[in-house]
């Protein structure tokens, strides 16, 4: 099935002013947030930018085109080659980019990322970055199971209020990843001015909110400008509580690849879509709501808080930083977990325990408290739906780019076998 790289052939000969923006240009739009302008692009989104082509001539005159990972570990490298596409694309390579932000903050917990480019006829689309390679936005991904907000969540309602609209203004807002989350957030949140400018909201497999933000009267105002892109295999966009009215999209790939938006089919100026999520993704979403909703909120900041403090203590702030250190990194882990007392290390277990649906070995020594802990354990849950779907021989379930995950413990040890298909 043709992808995005199909519809620049298609439509990249059609200026914008021509041809309005449409759902695919706002994924190209959301995906080019991941690159990193700065240096080129000004924070101030009332200052003077540069067209896409301008800014692609300063960017690839410092960087690469072909390093390994120029966005980091998980950022799609494709996006870098999607991002020269644009800029000799008649449809894109005028277009005006401005109001760069790129804030990282271990003290304040934030990762937050943005974009906005200046459409014809006064119109203009603010694109949030989703989770980027550092391990402080993998922390606050973390954190939006427990708290009613996140740092970067008000910082992209500022955002917006920021670009000062003027009646006849035309917004749109999008995301990919934690970037739709932002995006809707930031929406929902945002002054009576900026919200009546706004046109469309998209949400590209974001995660969700609680049901308190889903209920509200704010929500409720912005939902029928609302769009949930999710691909038929969904994890992350089924993460929290979610809006209903989710639209399905084809991807070409199976499991957690198809959060790569690259990956979506793509016909005209639409997405392709499916009727409904695959086994896979129904069981998913099962699992995955049983495993957070069987936590507490303080369970699951504790959870947060070790975890982020065993990697944390390697030093590295990045996850290529976290691979490239190897055992180096794996010692300092390992070191950093010894040196839990009794206490926390029995609360590291059990936690971990919950969350993965993992019999772990219990200490032999149990205090009154340690029985009761235990004996709070849920029962075994269902197998997770990747090994399930092994198990049961379900072609359709797996292929060859997939990643199958099963977690098993016996009484020494627990064994972790990864079952990885590589794409021939």
């Amino acid at each position: 099935m043709p992808d995005i790289n199909d519809y620049l052939d298609w439509r990249g000969d059609i200026p914008a002013t021509k041809d309005n923006i449409n759902e695919v240009d706002n994924l190209i739009f959301c995906l080019l947030s991941y690159v990193d302008f700065e240096g080129i692009l000004p924070a101030d989104p009332h200052a003077d930018g540069m067209t896409l082509r301008e800014a692609a001539k300063e960017y690839f005159f410092t960087h690469k085109e072909d390093e390994p990972h120029p966005l980091g570990l998980i950022v799609p490298a494709e996006i870098i080659t999607l991002f020269r596409r644009l800029s000799e694309t008649a449809r894109y390579q005028n277009l005006w980019l401005t109001g760069y932000v790129n804030e990282v903050s271990k003290e304040r917990e934030m990762q937050f990322s943005a974009l906005t480019i200046t459409l014809p006829d006064r119109g203009f689309f603010t694109a949030f970055r989703g989770t980027d390679d550092t391990i402080v936005g993998w922390k606050e991904d973390l954190m939006l199971s427990y708290l009613d907000e996140v740092p970067a969540q008000r910082k992209a309602t500022s955002y917006l209020d920021s670009l000062s609209l003027q009646d006849g203004d035309t917004l749109y807002v999008g995301g990919h990843s934690k970037g739709g989350n932002l995006a809707v957030w930031g929406a929902v949140h945002a002054s009576e001015k900026t919200q009546n400018a706004i046109k469309r909201v998209y949400s590209n497999d974001g995660p969700g909110f609680t049901e308190a933000m889903i209920t509200s009267q704010a929500y409720q105002r912005m939902a029928d400008r609302l769009t949930f892109l999710l691909p038929q295999s969904s994890l992350i966009g089924l993460l929290l509580a979610n809006d209903s009215t989710y639209q399905i999209v084809k991807s070409r790939t199976l499991g957690v690849f198809q959060h790569n938006g690259l990956s979506w089919d793509v016909m005209g100026p639409s997405f392709v879509r499916q009727e409904k999520l695959s086994g896979r993704g129904m069981r998913t979403d099962t699992v995955v709501r049983e495993r957070i909703d069987g936590m507490s909120k303080d369970e699951k900041r504790a959870f947060v808080e070790m975890l982020f403090e065993i990697l944390e203590s390697t030093g590295a702030t990045t996850l290529t930083e976290l691979a490239d250190g190897k055992m180096k990194t794996a010692m300092s882990m390992l070191k950093t977990y010894q040196a839990f007392d009794k206490e926390k290390k029995e609360m590291a277990t059990y936690l971990f325990g919950k969350l993965f649906d993992l019999k772990l070995p219990q200490s032999k020594s149990k205090s009154k408290a340690d029985e009761s802990t235990a004996s709070a354990l849920p029962p075994a849950q269902e197998p997770h739906p990747l090994a399930e779907a092994k198990e049961n021989g379900d072609r359709e379930e797996l292929s060859e780019t997939d990643e199958v995950i099963h977690a098993r413990a016996s009484k020494s040890e627990i064994k972790v076998v990864w079952h990885i298909r590589e794409k021939r």
